[in-house]
């Protein structure tokens, strides 16, 4: 039992995993090996790229949510946070006439300019 369940998760995985190509390809190898109809075997390539995208997503979205929990845990700053922090202080120098008020302080979100070499 437990071997058919673990096989049947890194099948889902896999799909998953595979590009829109791969899982067309599966889905018609299976169909013509099945002897679908036309018809059918098109229902199926459809149905299976449509859960391979919906299983991407939220895949995605569940490896997402681990890395965020990761990160909070080992309590380390996101890149929002420090591009906030970077415009904050750009914006408390100014105030204490440190910079120049040209210097405008990125927004929030951005990538600093970086420097050639």
């Amino acid at each position: 039992m437990f071997e058919t369940v673990k096989q049947g998760f890194l099948t889902v995985i896999g799909m998953t995993l595979m590009t829109k190509d791969k899982v067309e390809e599966a889905a018609r190898e299976f169909a013509e090996s099945a002897k679908l109809s036309q018809e059918r075997g098109q229902e199926l390539v459809d149905e299976a790229v449509a859960r391979a995208k919906r299983g991407r997503a939220e895949f995605e979205s569940g490896v997402e949510r681990i890395v965020t929990d990761i990160l909070q845990r080992m309590h380390l700053a996101t890149r929002v946070e420090i591009d906030e922090l970077q415009a904050r202080i750009v914006r408390l120098e100014q105030a204490a006439g440190l910079t120049p008020p040209a210097a405008k302080p990125p927004p929030a979100g951005t990538e600093p300019p970086t420097p050639s070499i």
